[in-house]
């Protein structure tokens, strides 16, 4: 396992940018000190643009462009086709979870780097023992 490593959910970065998110302050608090190696994909990001694009409009949208370009310690992983074939598998695995296609892709993911944290709100991403932060969603 990687020490110290984190998988960032687009519920994270939700509440970050978003003040009037209930994990507001916990996000906050995440992204004051970020471990040394972060992680998240470039689905997510699609994922989360979108979220900003349609729910607070196109300048909340850019915000979040903006801000993931200063997070140097952010890794972003590409989707490719060896990986989708391997999202496929997971979701064939976990039928009757209802999981997106964004999180059966970050369960890979996880699985891949060997991370056992995730930043996120969504609890769907510990259906394989990873940890979600922060607790209480």
């Amino acid at each position: 396992m990687k020490a110290g490593a984190a998988f960032l959910d687009s519920g994270i970065f939700i509440a970050f940018l978003d003040r009037s998110d209930r994990f507001h302050p916990a996000a906050v608090e995440l992204f004051s000190n970020p471990p040394r190696r972060c992680h998240t994909s470039l689905a997510i990001v699609a994922e989360t643009y979108g979220w900003f694009l349609h729910r607070l409009g196109e300048e909340a949208a850019r915000t979040f462009r903006l801000a993931l370009a200063d997070f140097s310690w952010l890794t972003l992983h590409a989707i490719d086709p060896t990986h989708h074939a391997a999202v496929v598998q997971k979701l064939e695995r976990l039928r009757g979870h209802k999981l997106t296609y964004v999180d059966a892709s970050a369960l890979v993911f996880l699985a891949q780097l060997r991370i056992r944290e995730v930043w996120g709100t969504d609890r769907d991403l510990s259906l394989e023992g990873a940890r979600v932060i922060p607790t209480g969603a």
